[in-house]
């Protein structure tokens, strides 16, 4: 059993069009999948999350890959510190077979996630 998720790139620029693409391979054909886009905050203070895109598929074979040209949202961008941090993901989802997969990516202008440092 198979679920992957794979990102033309993993570190995005906000407006880019990306190319995803999911690939499965279950012993039958799943009832649904879902693959969806979202960010999420951790840290002090309340975490919070939000996803931006989804869509699902019902597909009619056992395997086969399934293509998305998704355009990133404008933000929020990523960012990585001691007090917050805004990370971005896909997660694909299948409910029968139970399947799940993560695929963590950045967004941001500068190629990497805007780092913050605490100041005493």
């Amino acid at each position: 059993m198979t679920l992957q998720i794979k990102l033309e790139n993993s570190i995005c620029r906000p407006g880019q069009m990306l190319d995803v693409k999911v690939v499965w391979e279950f012993d039958s054909p799943p009832s649904q999948w879902t693959l969806e886009l979202s960010w999420r905050t951790s840290g002090k203070g309340t975490d919070d999350s939000e996803v931006v895109f989804s869509e699902n598929c019902s597909p009619d074979s056992k395997s086969g890959e399934k293509e998305f040209q998704i355009q990133m949202p404008r933000g929020p961008i990523s960012v990585q510190g001691t007090l917050i941090s805004i990370d971005w993901q896909f997660e694909c989802t299948s409910k029968r077979p139970s399947a799940s997969i993560l695929s963590p990516f950045v967004l941001s202008q500068l190629d990497q996630p805007i780092r913050l440092i605490a100041v005493c």
